[in-house]
């Protein structure tokens, strides 16, 4: 409604109307571009009246129903963060309890391929042994070689004198509870 007020049509400039009347001077031109109009307040037509601004307090109840609304929102957006953090992690734990789950039967199963080969190893050693080609002998005591323990040096300590022995402090009256 207000632009609609402010516009007002203009006539083309002068020099150009008198071109236009000396060619054809039955036509006459009007611009179509809105013209913007700027007023000050004192000129202005608009009847609206500002309405004073009271500065009231609002009541202690409704001050007290504001801050629970409040509170409430705060704590209903902390719960659903917890909720949705605990959802998460009950969907997760499962899954990465059953991947561990695998890797420990696979790493059971690969155990028991290991104790079987080293066994089978074992046996196969022992077979080689007992054939009398192999060059391997039965053990036997008198041929059982005895080494003597290695010296270990023996380190001095020295004994503490009254000048370097530590007094303990323990002050005569208690320091906390």
């Amino acid at each position: 409604m207000t632009a609609a007020r402010d516009y007002l049509p203009t006539p083309p400039p002068t020099h150009y109307r008198r071109r236009c009347q000396t060619v054809t001077p039955t036509r006459r031109y009007q611009s179509v571009a809105p013209k913007t109009i700027t007023r000050s307040p004192s000129q202005s037509s608009s009847k609206v009246t500002t309405l004073p601004i009271k500065s009231k307090r609002l009541p202690l109840a409704l001050q007290f129903l504001l801050l629970v609304q409040k509170s409430s929102t705060t704590i209903t957006c902390v719960l659903v963060a917890i909720t949705l953090g605990v959802y998460g992690w009950t969907v997760y734990a499962p899954t990465l309890w059953s991947q561990e789950f695998s890797k420990l039967k696979t790493l059971q199963r690969n155990e028991r391929q290991l104790a079987a080969t080293n066994e089978s190893l074992k046996h196969k050693m022992a077979e080689q042994a007992e054939q009398p080609g192999s060059g391997l002998t039965p053990p036997s005591p008198h041929k059982a070689i005895f080494l003597s323990p290695a010296e270990v040096p023996v380190m001095e300590v020295k004994e503490e004198t009254p000048e370097t022995q530590t007094i303990p402090i323990i002050p005569g009256t208690p320091v906390a509870y």
